[in-house]
C-alpha cells in the first residue's frame, strides 16, 4: 500500500507505555507508531485520535471511528487489501481470530498467507487491530519490531492467552 500525497500533521500522545505518534491528513489517521519510551512528548494536547489511543492504552475498550473507505483510498489499497482491512476492522475488542478466519471474512478463504502480508504492512496498528489476528494453531506470531507488543495488547484487552486457540 502506498499513500497518496496529502498535507499531513504529526500528533503525539502519552501513555503508560511511552509516547505514541500519529500521522494525520486532516482528521484521517494515515500512520500510527506504537508508544515508545524513547519518544518525547510534543507538549501539545492530543487531538481526538490521540485521546482515543490514550484511553485504549489506559485499558478502556475503544472502538475507533476510522473512515475505512477514506483510509483505503488514501493509502492506495488494492481490492484485496481493502477487503482484508474491512474484515479486520470488524474484529471486536477483546477477541481474536486466525489468519484463515480473517481470509474467510475477507471473501478469500484460501488467501490466509496473503492476509498475513496485509497485516504485516498495516500502518495503523491498534486502530486497525492486527494484533487480534493469530496463527491457526493458536500461537501469536510476530508483531512489527517487538513481538511482545502483540501479547501486551491482547492482555490489555482482557484476552485470556493461556490455552487460547483461534477457531
Amino acid at each position: 500500500m502506498k499513500t497518496t500525497t496529502r498535507t499531513t500533521t504529526e500528533e503525539r500522545y502519552e501513555t503508560p507505555f511511552g509516547v505514541g505518534r500519529l500521522l494525520l491528513a486532516g482528521d484521517l489517521p494515515l500512520d500510527h507508531e506504537i508508544p515508545d519510551q524513547r519518544l518525547s512528548p510534543s507538549g501539545a494536547a492530543p487531538g481526538p485520535w490521540g485521546r482515543l489511543l490514550q484511553w485504549y492504552f489506559a485499558g478502556d475498550p475503544v472502538t475507533f471511528p476510522l473512515d475505512l473507505d477514506a483510509y483505503v483510498a488514501a493509502v492506495g489499497a488494492t481490492a484485496f487489501e481493502a477487503a482484508a482491512l474491512r474484515a479486520l476492522h470488524r474484529v471486536p475488542y477483546g477477541e481474536v481470530l486466525s489468519y484463515r478466519d480473517l481470509a474467510v471474512a475477507a471473501g478469500r478463504p484460501n488467501a490466509y498467507r496473503a492476509v498475513g502480508t496485509v497485516m504485516a504492512g498495516n500502518r495503523l496498528p491498534v486502530i486497525l487491530p492486527c494484533h487480534r489476528v493469530i496463527h491457526n494453531d493458536g500461537s501469536l506470531g510476530q508483531y512489527g519490531d517487538d513481538p511482545a507488543w502483540k501479547r501486551r495488547l491482547l492482555e490489555l484487552e482482557g484476552v485470556d492467552l493461556a490455552g487460547r486457540r483461534a477457531s
